[in-house]
């Protein structure tokens, strides 16, 4: 059913958890945030399926739309801005230094296919009757992602261990947590 927007045993999101003080080092962190890209992902094909419920389906789209619009730029950054730099300075030129710099040139495919859907999913959230639109391009963007977190995980997040130091990663951790701090308004 689409009435589960949290992916199984998640704790909401990776900024909660950090609230609440979580010491899971960054690639922990890295990897709950896979399970998330992957949960909403399945919650966006599923979307399409005619038999689910409108009022799943609405609050599904909502949640999904939520999810690739505040969440999923902060992994993207994580990833960007915070491990991308640091692999390329560490590592020599290498198998890994091509698999570090698909992974950002990936991030630009998958933000197009991101782009075209979340109108979709807003469209959706409002009326359930366009998700049935939505299936072949979330089925798309589903295998986008297998691929890329395949990379990742395969190539990219063991390599933290081996080249990074430990500093590398506390600071990337520290960096995630940043990102996520809620932003004080303007004047306050």
């Amino acid at each position: 059913m689409l009435t589960q927007i949290r992916p199984p045993g998640d704790k909401a999101s990776l900024a909660d958890e950090l609230q609440r003080g979580s010491q899971e080092d960054a690639i922990a962190l890295l990897l709950g945030c896979h399970q998330r890209i992957r949960h909403f992902t399945r919650v966006a094909v599923d979307l399409s399926r005619p038999e689910a419920p409108p009022d799943q389906v609405q609050a599904a789209a909502h949640g999904v739309h939520r999810y690739y619009t505040q969440a999923l730029p902060l992994h993207e950054a994580d990833e960007n801005d915070s491990i991308h730099p640091r692999l390329r300075a560490a590592a020599p030129p290498s198998e890994l230094a091509a698999a570090n710099q698909a992974m950002v040139d990936q991030h630009a495919g998958l933000d197009i296919r991101i782009a075209a859907l979340i109108p979709q999913w807003e469209a959706v959230a409002r009326d359930p009757l366009q998700a049935q639109k939505t299936g072949p391009e979330a089925a798309a963007l589903l295998a986008a992602w297998n691929d890329h977190l395949a990379l990742e995980e395969r190539v990219i997040f063991p390599a933290l261990r081996n080249w990074l130091s430990a500093e590398d990663l506390a600071a990337i951790r520290e960096e995630m947590v940043e990102r996520r701090k809620p932003k004080s308004q303007p004047g306050s």
